[in-house]
C-alpha cells in the first residue's frame, strides 16, 4: 500500500494518522506481514513531527493491530477478517437465568457461522471478575478480533472501549455498535395493543429503572390516548434490588398494581419472562384474562413460552437482533461506520389470530 494519511487542518494530526492506518488494516488494505514506513519517513512526507506518528504508532501496537520487530519495522499482525469472537454474558445475566439468553447464543452462533466466523466463545461473568480478566486476555493476546455482549450500561461502555478489539452490544446507550431492544417503535406498538383491545388505561411491569421508564411512556401514552398512573408502573426500582428470580419480580409487581386503589383497565409486561410470575399471581386473586384484564406482553418470536391466555403480542425477532449484532461488528472491525437499523415490530394476537406487520391495523 503506497497512500499516506491526508492530512486535514483543524483536528488532531495524530488521531488522523491513527485512523487512516487502523482502517486500511481493518479493511485490508494493509494485509497481515505488512510494514508500515520508518516514523521519520512518514513524519517528513506528511510534514508533521515525529512524535505524532509515533504516538500513532503506539496506540495501533497497543489495539493489537501492529508488533514493533527489530530491524524489520512496525508489522501489521491483525488479519484482515474476524475468525473469532468471545460472547460476553454480564454476571446480572447469569444469575438471572433468563429464557432469552439460551436462543440467543445459539442463534448468535449461526449468524456468525454464516459469515464465516466460525468460533464463538461464551465467556461468563463472575462476582470475582474472572470472565472479564479471561476476556482481557484474549482480547490483548490476539486471540478474538471482537466481542458480542449481552447487555451493558454506560460504565461498561467506558470499559469495552479500552479493550484492543471493537465490540457490539445489546444496549440502551447511544452507541454507533449498539442494538436497543426497547425502542419507541416497540413502546408505541405495545400501546397500540391496549388500545386494539379498547382500553384507555394501563399498568407497566418494567425490569428497567423507573425513570427509564417514565421517559420511554409519557410522551408517548399521551399521544394513545392511554393513562398511566406512577403507582401503576412497577420498576427495578421499586423492587429493591437486582432482579435475580423474574417469576418473583413479576409475581410481586402485578400484587402491587393490582392493590392500587383504582385498577388500570390493561397491563404490559415487558417481556414474556414475566409470564409465569404474573400469571400465578392472576391465578392467587382469581381474576380472569381478558374479562376483568387485558394483557399486551412483549415476546421474542424464538423464545418458547406457553401463553395461557388471549392477548396481544408485541413481537420481535431474535435473529434479526443477531444480523445487526454481527454487522455491527464486522462493520466495526473493517473500519467502516457501524450500519444503522432497529428491530422490527409485529403484532399478533393469542390465541392465532390476524398477523399485523409495519402499521398496526385498526379493529
Amino acid at each position: 500500500m503506497t497512500e499516506k494519511p491526508v492530512i486535514v487542518p483543524g483536528s488532531s494530526i495524530r488521531s488522523q494518522i491513527l485512523e487512516f492506518y487502523r482502517t486500511a488494516i481493518r479493511s485490508g488494505k494493509l494485509p497481515e506481514g505488512s510494514v508500515l514506513p520508518p516514523a521519520r519517513k512518514l513524519a517528513a512526507e506528511l510534514g508533521t513531527a515525529e512524535a505524532n506518528v509515533h504516538h500513532a504508532i503506539a496506540q495501533l501496537a497497543k489495539e493489537g493491530l501492529i508488533a514493533r520487530r527489530p530491524k524489520i519495522g512496525s508489522v501489521v499482525i491483525c488479519p484482515a477478517r474476524i475468525f473469532r469472537v468471545a460472547f460476553f454474558l454480564p454476571e446480572l445475566y447469569t444469575r438471572r437465568g433468563e429464557r432469552f439468553t439460551r436462543p440467543l447464543v445459539e442463534i448468535l452462533e449461526r449468524e456468525l457461522a454464516a459469515q464465516g466466523i466460525n468460533e464463538c466463545q461464551v465467556i461468563y461473568e463472575t462476582a470475582s471478575g474472572e470472565g472479564w480478566k479471561l476476556l482481557k486476555r484474549l482480547a490483548e493476546t490476539h486471540r478474538i478480533q471482537g466481542v458480542l455482549v449481552r447487555g451493558l450500561d454506560e460504565e461498561g461502555q467506558e470499559r469495552f472501549s479500552r479493550l484492543p478489539v471493537p465490540f457490539a452490544a445489546i444496549t440502551g446507550c447511544a452507541i454507533p455498535t449498539g442494538v436497543r431492544i426497547i425502542t419507541a417503535k416497540l413502546v408505541q406498538s405495545m400501546l397500540e395493543g391496549v388500545v386494539l383491545q379498547k382500553c384507555r388505561s394501563a399498568g407497566v411491569i418494567f425490569s428497567g429503572s423507573r425513570s427509564e421508564c417514565e421517559a420511554l411512556f409519557s410522551a408517548s401514552a399521551k399521544r394513545a390516548g392511554v393513562e398511566i398512573r406512577p403507582e401503576w408502573m412497577f420498576c427495578r426500582d421499586d423492587y429493591g434490588s437486582d432482579i435475580l428470580d423474574i417469576d418473583h419480580f413479576g409475581y410481586l409487581g402485578s400484587g402491587r398494581i393490582f392493590s392500587a386503589p383504582e385498577q388500570p383497565e390493561s397491563l404490559m409486561l415487558f417481556s414474556d419472562d414475566l409470564v409465569a410470575g404474573v400469571t400465578m399471581r392472576l391465578y392467587a386473586e382469581k381474576r380472569n384474562v381478558p374479562e376483568a384484564l387485558k394483557l399486551v406482553i412483549h415476546r421474542t418470536v424464538e423464545n418458547p413460552v406457553i401463553f395461557p391466555f388471549e392477548c396481544i403480542l408485541v413481537e420481535q425477532s431474535i435473529a434479526e437482533l443477531a444480523r445487526l449484532l454481527v454487522g455491527k461488528l464486522i462493520d466495526a472491525f473493517e473500519g467502516r461506520a457501524p450500519r444503522r437499523g432497529e428491530l422490527a415490530v409485529r403484532i399478533t394476537r393469542n390465541p392465532p389470530g390476524a398477523i399485523v406487520t409495519g402499521e398496526v391495523e385498526r379493529l
